[in-house]
Order: structure tokens, then sequence, then C-alpha cells
């Protein structure tokens, strides 16, 4: 499944695109942003991965689109970066773009990964649950 970086992602339902920017969702044949990601990048978005509440689990998995990776474990969720009252969900075959494709996320994504607070992002969380966001982009 492919979606253009910080875009709407309504891989959840229509009804929550627009709460989600897709950061990520590579395709063979379609365009991404080629670069070096700091490794801490990295390193944060496989602690994420394992971070409960940090990441959500889907029927399926995602197989890398360039060369067949088909890790389960690796491909099987989707992480999700809660960060300046947006949410960014990517696969969580993301570190596996950056480090064999060079992939390089938006800096925004970045910025959210490397400044992420987990009691910022449940709060956020809680406010969408209950319906008490005002503004949704």
């Amino acid at each position: 499944m492919w979606y253009e970086d910080l875009a709407e992602c309504n891989y959840f339902g229509e009804e929550y695109a627009k709460i989600f920017a897709a950061v990520g969702w590579l395709e063979n044949g379609k365009p991404y942003t080629n670069g070096e990601s700091p490794i801490i990048i990295v390193e944060k978005l496989h602690e994420f991965r394992k971070t409960s509440g940090m990441h959500q689990y889907f029927l399926g998995y995602h197989k890398c689109d360039f060369c067949k990776f088909s890790d389960v474990e690796l491909g099987a969720n989707t992480i999700l970066i809660a960060y300046k009252k947006q949410i960014y969900a990517c696969p969580a075959l993301i570190t596996h773009y950056i480090e064999k494709h060079q992939y390089l996320p938006p800096v925004e994504f970045i910025e959210a990964v490397l400044n992420y607070d987990h009691q910022s992002a449940i709060e956020y969380f809680k406010e969408i649950r209950e319906n008490k966001l005002h503004k949704i982009k």
C-alpha cells in the first residue's frame, strides 16, 4: 500500500483519515526521498515497535516491494507517533526502508521521533478517544 509522505492516511478508515499523516508507505515505482537518516531514528523506531500503545497489529503483514523482504515480525504492524497534535502512521517496515533502501523520512517526522514524549502522546490519544479534540486538520 502506498501513500505519499504526510498525506492523509485512510488506512484505519475514511472517518480517521484527517487524524493520521502517512510516513514511509513505500511502493516500487513510486517516488520517495533518498538520503541518510540518523541511526538514532532507526533505534527509536525499533523501540517504538516494542512499546505498548505505540503500534497496531493487523491481519496479514507488509512485504518490502523492493526486495521482497517479508519478516512477519517486522512487517505485521503499524507504528503510531503522536507529536504536536499530529499522529504519524508508518508501517513497521520503515526501519527496513531506512536501513536497506536509503529512505529519508520527512524532517517533521524525524523531529517527532527525536522529541517524542510518551506521556504527551498518551494524553493526545485520550483527547481523540474522548472526542475532546476541537480542531482536526
